[in-house]
């Protein structure tokens, strides 16, 4: 039978059905197209920005929480800029372009804080203006802090909006503004310079190299800041609140070269006077780190291992090599009693210290022994080792003593102990009250 050219009827109900679904599907694109319009209306003209002005403000408030007066919004499918101020004249400038699908933004920023009042939360002034660039995945920032009468040059990157690795170039950094800023007495005129790579900060797989240089032509020394007797350890400042922390490795390389060590006096709770320069590396995880560091000062070399169990230090190891003693007083601020050399090592593990020292071509100076120290006795060249074992409970001295002279004749001769314990109530006499 042919059948081409019949027509084919459908049931009623098929057709009505049919014709209900057309027109659902109608009203539908036509309310979203309705709402399409209304919300570019609302969000990307003239009168639409206007209208959205106060709402915006209003945000930002309630995130800084500090009242601005909103100068600029404007906002378009693909452009974007904002700008704002605060009661203090702080003021924020931000303008670029993006995209919705794919996400992605290319913009530049200004943040002008130069009253340490309303949103400068830093508390001093600041200026930092630079580039953002990439996706919601991967932002890259670019730009500049002028800070601490200096700059900071700086390259960093998002992953998923948390920092993965920054790179930073220190210029010319005031240490003078750094120390006023953590309200340390302080008078110098050091500049800090300075390189500083650190990547794997959102895996917590942290490379590190860190280059620092402190110069420093005046210096004068200041009260010492008296401690405030608090212990803290390192587990406990990185500790969450229930005293876990995140799992992380770091392999790190930091070097330092330092004009005058008194810049850090304040750090140390003893006032020093000398140069240094040290090369360090630090390695390992939360459960154990080794940091080895080789350094100069004094004239000699100085080699240091320290190990934190549980960033909790655990042991430590230092040698020292071709020390000039007279620099090593100077070191410690104090006159010096005798001229030579001095190798040394001391080895802790934090219940019990192990000293050993050389010294070699040594030679009293009678008259810095009388006038500083108060002991009266000729010049003596002489050669001495000496080992101390201290622990809470004990202290033991061993060693062996040649001089040029066989016996020494003077009245008053003062002990071994004696000559000792003043020289650590001169040291003593350096620190703050209530630190030794």
């Amino acid at each position: 039978m042919d059948t081409v050219d019949k027509q084919i009827n459908f049931p009623e109900h098929q057709t009505s059905l049919h014709r209900d679904r057309i027109r659902t599907f109608t009203v539908f694109m036509f309310i979203l197209i309705a709402l399409v319009v209304v919300g570019y209306s609302m969000l990307f003209t003239k009168n639409g920005n206007r209208l959205l002005k106060p709402l915006v403000q209003s945000q930002l408030e309630s995130i800084l929480q500090h009242p601005i007066t909103l100068q600029t919004f404007f906002l378009t499918p693909n452009t974007f800029e904002l700008a704002f101020t605060d009661e203090a004249r702080n003021s924020v400038q931000t303008q670029g372009n993006y995209l919705l699908f794919p996400p992605r933004i290319d913009a530049r920023y200004n943040l002008n804080l130069n009253t340490p009042e309303g949103i400068n939360t830093f508390n001093l002034p600041i200026s930092i203006n630079g580039t953002v660039k990439g996706g919601y995945r991967h932002l890259i920032l670019i730009g500049k802090v002028a800070v601490f009468q200096g700059i900071i040059d700086y390259n960093g990157s998002l992953l998923l909006t948390k920092l993965d690795s920054i790179e930073l170039e220190l210029h010319q950094l005031k240490y003078q503004k750094l120390m006023d800023f953590f309200e340390y007495p302080h008078s110098s005129d050091t500049l800090l310079d300075g390189h500083l790579i650190l990547t794997g900060l959102n895996k917590r797989n942290i490379n590190a190299s860190i280059a620092v240089k402190a110069s420093t032509n005046h210096f004068t020394p200041s009260p010492i800041r008296e401690d405030d007797n608090e212990s803290f350890d390192f587990w406990s400042l990185l500790a969450d609140k229930n005293g876990k922390i995140k799992p992380f490795t770091v392999n790190a390389e930091i070097n330092a070269k330092v004009d005058e060590l008194g810049i850090l006096e304040q750090f140390a709770l003893y006032p020093l006077r000398t140069s240094a320069s040290v090369n360090a590396i630090l390695q390992g995880s939360q459960h154990q780190l080794h940091l080895n560091a080789y350094g100069k000062a004094v004239k000699g070399e100085i080699d240091t291992r320290l190990t934190l169990h549980k960033l909790r230090p655990s042991k430590l190891q230092l040698d020292i090599k071709h020390a000039d003693i007279p620099s090593l007083f100077t070191l410690l601020s104090l006159p010096a009693p005798m001229t030579g050399r001095l190798d040394g090592s001391a080895d802790s593990d934090f219940s019990k210290v192990t000293v050993a020292l050389d010294i070699q071509n040594a030679r009293t100076q009678s008259a810095i022994l009388k006038h500083d120290y108060g002991i009266t006795q000729p010049d003596i060249a002489f050669d001495s080792s000496v080992k101390m074992t201290i622990s809470p409970k004990e202290r033991h001295y061993t060693g062996t003593f040649k001089s040029n002279l066989e016996s020494i004749p003077f009245e008053a001769s003062p002990s071994h102990d004696q000559m000792l314990q003043e020289l650590l109530r001169q040291i003593n006499q350096n620190r703050p009250k209530g630190n030794f």
